[in-house]
């Protein structure tokens, strides 16, 4: 019975996350309402509340589930060892922004961002950020294979390095969500300058 009773858990987790992206995409965040969700995922309103609390939560953890696939699409994409290490940061940077404007637009991840801050200590703030660190720790594997290659030195610490690029790439990513007219290609072109000039020295 308890696998029956965690399924049907599951189950409904789902559906009310299908429907909150859902809503999110169609009627904007602000306009969506928790009982909106509710009604779409075929769940009572206390029931969304028992699992997420807020509606913050329900797109913190729209988002998470949405990373986990981002960790294994990272790891299969940047297999090339022969990149410069300017190369893979930038590319990793690009399948960031590609995965993240193929699941919500600019305007709801910036809701993300204040979500991750508001409900910085529930478990869906703190799954939000582990998950960054997980990020973090892809860009790192991806910098132990280029040492091996010879294309990072053997000497420098890829944990430090991955973790100054990985987060020089986040502050690039928060403004490319946080300007709407600003292209991909201009969040390209800022972040290789970042580099041009870091990893020049």
């Amino acid at each position: 019975m308890a696998g029956l009773r965690e399924r049907q858990k599951e189950d409904r987790q789902n559906r009310i996350l299908r429907a909150a992206h859902d809503l999110f995409i169609e009627s904007g965040y602000e306009r969506t309402t928790v009982e909106a969700i509710a009604e779409v995922a075929q769940v009572s309103g206390v029931t969304v509340h028992n699992y997420y609390g807020t509606k913050s939560n329900v797109l913190l953890a729209l988002v998470t589930e949405s990373d986990r696939q981002l960790v294994a699409r990272i790891d299969a994409e940047l297999a090339d060892r022969r990149l410069r290490l300017n190369d893979l940061v930038l590319q990793f940077a690009a399948v960031i922004r590609d995965h993240a404007l193929a699941n919500l637009d600019k305007a709801l991840w910036r809701q993300v961002i204040a979500a991750s801050v508001i409900e910085a200590a529930s478990p869906f703030g703190r799954a939000y950020h582990a998950l960054d660190s997980q990020l973090a720790l892809a860009l790192v594997r991806q910098i132990e294979a280029l040492q091996v290659h010879g294309a990072v030195p053997a000497a420098a610490s890829a944990k430090d390095l991955g973790n100054v690029l990985f987060h020089i790439q986040n502050t690039r990513f928060i403004q490319f969500i946080s300007v709407p007219e600003m292209t991909d290609a201009e969040a390209h072109a800022r972040l290789e300058a970042d580099l041009g000039a870091l990893l020049a020295v």
